[in-house]
């Protein structure tokens, strides 16, 4: 969007709230929302559908006695980040009558089943939901369950969970496992004690596909004394020595606790525990009103106030053992869900099923075996007919979080869903009863609220480079990836099973790496390419590293690369632009590459070898990382290129944010990268193939360039733009752009230097919104007189004059008093 003085724009009613250090912009409705900083707050809030824009300049410019200039950066820079996050429109911003999830929920439509494999477990834990111990249901021979998953599958289903009882003592557990992985894009998980984790059942675990495998294993206490009076008498040795086995199996582990009366103040030594054996997974759970649990009474479960400070602990033990608490990043994903996904309710009984040991079918594992709650017999019927007729489920898919009384009215709604249906119905007799840890998620989004936008502040706003226009750090929809669908942004979704939380967070890197990995392994012509290199540049390279050439620029061919340089290529591939690069820095120079994918990283170092013959020296490096954590040490470079690989990227913010950290002063980035003509929307951004093939995590041309200003990037200019394809109407360009870095150094110093641009335009503004009238002399402080005596500006500015060392002046341009930036 253009914004011009005349522009009139709209805002949705927000609710303020302000965090420690921030200030969160809610809209409720929607849902949408975003974290800012108080500047950031009072512009957004002078839009109020009656100022045109250029009056929203000066009315911030007068608050604040800025010059025009630097108050139009800022606004501009703002208004720009809140219509992305659709917190300002063009045309009036009104909620629509939402009229519950049965509207917008297609049945019958299965995601996932849960197999309630038997009620018999070699434990007999004191807070078991379904009561379970040595004298339990052996459940369904094999037939019946393979049939139920394979119906499952026709319905939808891709996820699969077993539990118990204890799985491990069925004999067909792997049978089982394998018919739910039948599917290359299935997923099962496992919950069990661990003690029955022998070599052998190890050795047939790992047989299979690990990236689509989990193991959830329960322990509830850092010590004998703790965990055994709730799990058994010997057991927290057993289960321990089961979680190391699995892990050091290399298999995907996360080990869950119950919070209860007689352990919560040892939750956070759990986590810390399972640092110390190698695991990162801690998923919490809450007491259940069922079950054994609730034989002993509501004394068996401290308070909520207990509870919230536990969560809290166990989360920084967590940051410092390398742990992740699945609750805060399962909430932290649901925040980056696409604007305006309503989340309602949970996903019991509309997407999701559970056969209890016995064949009988209830909403979910926490409420198998309760007869209120019977949904039909996979003996008797298929679950096609149990979701679509029985009395239970239609009652399920008709509640919403619209007929709760108390979240109906909650700002958080829409981003929490209802809180628990299980607790809801165990404690409060339905689903849409109150949920007696409502407190407990409002203290959880709190945290993950002010953690997302803490961690992305410096991200997005670095202070050191100078930058300082207003900026929204991060919002609803950022990073949202496989979660989106067609009808976004009026999509409603539901919660899945709080008893497991731990998958996904990793899915885009896997998508890319096993497409990669494939292109690495056999050349795909359909990866290729909008723009070709230079044939003379490639006459010392390998075949089979053109063959796998998947770029869309030739960013090492505009970087006007110096003898002796260091230069770094991110997601390098088959090294063709590191090679290229190693040519033009000579031997006193450095090439590195940077890749992901092993794969390719083979190639590229099988290269290598004949790369150094041609040349006569090997000046090449490849190493194995990620972009959003590059392998190099701060400031050890002096180019970074990339070739069509940020768009891969779930978290590009990231990306550019690390790029500026390596980088030298006056160091320069030329990276070439697929854009669009507009936002990619959510059914592209969730295909897997469109990832591969740069489509889905295209930024827009705006965006680009928006995001690597707010890293610190200056003098920013696009070297060339072609048009590359067009898919469902969306139009896609290869983009190659060139940055520059200046970190600023401690002050602004106003030592007598002034600047005089020297055209041709009449006047021009630098990056921070210093203004330069032609063939005018500015005064200007030592960081702005560094930069602008530099690339990109050198020859554009004349930089002159010191009359007395250290002494300050203020005649144009900077203003002592207020900084310089």
């Amino acid at each position: 969007m253009i914004l011009t003085d005349d522009l009139i724009l709209y805002a949705p009613s927000v609710e303020t709230i302000r965090l420690d250090g921030a200030t969160l912009l809610l809209d409720p409705a929607r849902p949408n929302w975003a974290g800012t900083d108080e500047t950031g707050s009072q512009i957004l809030a002078l839009f109020n559908g009656k100022r045109t824009f250029g009056e929203v300049v000066l009315a911030y410019a007068a608050t604040n006695y800025y010059e025009f200039a630097k108050a139009w950066q800022h606004v501009e820079t703002i208004t720009h980040d809140a219509i992305r996050q659709q917190l300002l429109s063009a045309s009036p911003i009104s909620p629509m009558a939402y009229p519950g999830r049965s509207a917008y929920l297609s049945r019958p439509a299965l995601s996932e089943l849960w197999i309630h494999a038997n009620n018999a477990c070699n434990l007999s834990c004191a807070h078991c939901l379904v009561s379970s111990g040595p004298d339990g249901d052996q459940g369904l021979p094999t037939a019946p369950f393979l049939k139920v998953i394979a119906e499952a599958r026709t319905l939808g289903a891709r996820r699969f969970f077993f539990t118990g009882g204890e799985p491990f003592l069925r004999k067909d557990i792997f049978d089982l496992i394998d018919a739910a992985l039948l599917d290359p894009k299935a997923e099962a998980a496992i919950l069990t004690n661990g003690i029955l984790l022998t070599d052998a059942k190890l050795a047939k675990l790992k047989q299979r596909d690990a990236a689509r495998l989990r193991l959830q294993i329960s322990l509830d206490g850092a010590t004998p004394q703790i965990n055994d009076p709730i799990r058994g008498v010997g057991s927290f040795q057993k289960i321990v020595t089961g979680i190391r086995a699995a892990i050091g199996a290399g298999l995907s582990v996360a080990v869950s606790t119950v919070i209860t009366d007689t352990n919560f103040n040892d939750v956070p030594n759990v986590t810390r525990l399972i640092g110390e054996i190698g695991g990162t997974n801690h998923h919490l759970l809450w007491m259940h009103k069922r079950g054994r649990a609730d034989a002993h009474g509501a004394d068996a479960a401290p308070t909520i106030e207990q509870v919230i400070k536990v969560v809290r602990s166990t989360r920084e033990v967590g940051q410092t053992v390398g742990v992740m608490i699945d609750n805060h990043e399962a909430i932290k994903a649901r925040l980056r869900y696409p604007v305006g996904t309503k989340r309602d309710l949970a996903s019991a009984a509309v997407s999701s099923l559970c056969v209890y040991a016995d064949g009988t079918v209830y909403p979910s594992a926490a409420m198998a075996n309760v007869p209120e709650l019977y949904c039909g017999n996979i003996l008797r019927q298929s679950l096609k007919e149990i979701l679509s007729d029985s009395p239970v489920a239609q009652s399920f898919q008709q509640a919403t979080v619209e007929k709760k009384p108390i979240c109906c009215a909650c700002p958080l709604k829409f981003l929490c869903g209802g809180g628990d249906v299980e607790h809801s119905y165990f404690y409060g007799g339905s689903i849409q009863a109150h949920d007696p840890y409502c407190d407990l998620h409002k203290a959880m989004f709190a945290d993950a609220f002010h953690e997302l936008t803490e961690t992305r502040k410096g991200l997005v706003s670095n202070g050191k480079s100078g930058f300082s226009a207003p900026v929204l750090f991060t919002g609803m929809g950022e990073m949202a990836i496989h979660c989106a669908t067609e009808q976004a942004p009026s999509e409603v979704i539901t919660s899945c099973s709080e008893c497991i939380l731990s998958f996904d967070l990793d899915a885009p890197r896997k998508v890319v790496r096993q497409f990669y990995g494939e292109a690495a392994e056999t050349p795909s012509e359909d990866l290729c390419c909008p723009v070709q290199p230079d044939p003379s540049d490639l006459t010392h390279i390998p075949i089979a590293v053109v063959e796998r050439f998947y770029g869309c620029g030739s960013p090492v061919g505009s970087a006007g690369i110096k003898l002796g340089e260091t230069t770094l290529d991110l997601g390098s591939g088959a090294g063709i632009d590191v090679f290229i690069a190693a040519k033009k820095v000579g031997s006193t120079g450095k090439a590195i590459g940077v890749d992901m994918t092993p794969q390719m990283l083979k190639v590229a170092r099988e290269a290598q070898r004949e790369v150094a013959a041609h040349l006569g020296y090997d000046v090449v490096e490849f190493r194995e990382g990620f972009l959003e954590a590059i392998p190099a040490a701060d400031k050890t470079v002096d180019l970074i290129t990339s070739n069509c690989v940020i768009n891969l990227s779930p978290d590009k913010k990231a990306v550019f944010a690390e790029m500026w950290r390596v980088l030298n002063d006056h160091g320069r980035i030329v990276v070439a990268d697929i854009v669009a003509d507009q936002r990619v929307p959510p059914h592209q951004r969730k295909d897997p193939r469109l990832w591969g093939e740069c489509i889905s995590g295209a930024l827009t041309e705006e965006e680009f360039m928006a995001y690597l200003e707010r890293a610190g990037f200056y003098g920013l200019q696009m070297l060339k733009k072609s048009f590359w394809k067009e898919v469902d109407g969306y139009r896609f360009y290869s983009v190659t752009v060139r940055g520059y870095k200046y970190e600023k150094k401690a002050g602004c110093v106003y030592i007598g230097q002034s600047a005089t641009y020297l055209g041709p335009l009449k006047a021009v503004s630098d990056d921070e919104g210093h203004w330069f009238p032609r063939n005018t002399p500015v005064t200007i402080c030592t960081d702005t007189a560094e930069k602008l005596s530099h690339p990109p500006y050198a020859g554009l500015f004349t930089v002159i004059g010191v009359d007395q060392a250290g002494r300050e002046i203020s005649e144009n341009g900077c203003d002592p008093a207020q900084g310089c930036c």
